[in-house]
């Protein structure tokens, strides 16, 4: 039973990687995470579990003398003794909220669409926090943006090559709930677009960073024969949140005994720097979490 509920946010700060592994009918060797139904890019719960399970083990116990034991009551055992008790977290997926795309002015927009609205909602509602996310209508080719938008243009809005008509509201309301999950010092007030559907649905599907890889064959100094190969990335500025389900742990140590403990170590991540998914050793996956 999970008694309290926190949301984190989860901004890129370089290119993420969170792979799917190799898909034969994908035209990427190797994807990104995505949701079968929408193919809205995801990162998948045990993925950032075990990002986060890292990170609390080696600095915010990095002190403690018990730290394999505080790690162990709220994430659970290591999984060769995963019989021995549950930990006291659920971490959901996380959930895409703002994904960035090139603009003819004000150098790129941060777009979200009324179903990552609708989600972000319900989610809101499962985490019992007071809030009013605004819905919107608008037609197929128009764009809601503030009224103050830097991405306006003789009254369009020109997203690579797509052109939408501006359509003008008062955003502040939604700016200021998604702040909440935003670092500190981040703006995105005059540069956030809310899209149709299925106008961000192509964004996200086609508009992701696609890297040739390849491997070089030391003793030649050319590509090794059959080593090249194609990644795709989130790109950075993408915002994504989950829901972090935290409840009494099974086992009990040291300044962990009870769900308020629980969710007073996870606050420490808030503001903290992570690595996540594949290709850290060339820099990609650092991404930056604010904890509400």
């Amino acid at each position: 039973m999970f008694e309290r509920v926190l949301v984190c946010g989860i901004y890129a700060l370089t290119p993420v990687h969170a792979g799917s592994g190799i898909e034969i009918n994908s035209p990427v060797d190797l994807p990104i995470q995505r949701e079968k139904h929408t193919q809205f890019p995801v990162i998948q719960g045990q993925t950032l579990k075990g990002v986060l399970r890292r990170k609390y083990y080696s600095e915010i116990c990095k002190n403690k003398n018990n730290a394999k034991e505080r790690t162990e009551a709220i994430f659970g055992p290591e999984t060769d003794r995963a019989d021995e008790h549950a930990g006291a977290v659920s971490i959901c997926d996380a959930r895409i909220l703002l994904f960035p795309v090139r603009s003819l002015k004000g150098v790129f927009a941060y777009v979200t669409c009324p179903i990552v609205l609708e989600r972000l909602r319900r989610d809101f509602e499962i985490a019992r926090i007071s809030n009013e996310v605004p819905s919107f209508e608008f037609g197929e080719d128009e764009v809601i943006v503030s009224s103050d938008s830097e991405l306006v243009v003789d009254d369009s809005v020109v997203l690579e090559d797509v052109v939408l008509k501006a359509n003008k509201e008062d955003l502040n309301d939604l700016t200021g709930i998604i702040n909440k999950l935003l670092p500190n010092g981040t703006n995105i007030k005059n540069r956030v677009a809310v899209l149709s559907n299925d106008v961000f649905k192509q964004f996200v599907t086609t508009s992701t960073e696609i890297v040739a890889r390849i491997r070089i064959d030391q003793e030649k100094g050319t590509v090794a024969k059959g080593a090249l190969w194609y990644e795709e990335y989130l790109p950075a500025d993408t915002l994504l949140y989950s829901l972090i389900l935290a409840g009494h742990p099974r086992k009990k140590v040291d300044g962990i005994n009870s769900d308020e403990d629980v969710v007073k170590e996870l606050s420490a991540f808030d503001g903290m720097v992570i690595q996540i998914g594949g290709n850290e050793t060339i820099g990609k996956g650092f991404s930056k979490l604010k904890v509400m």
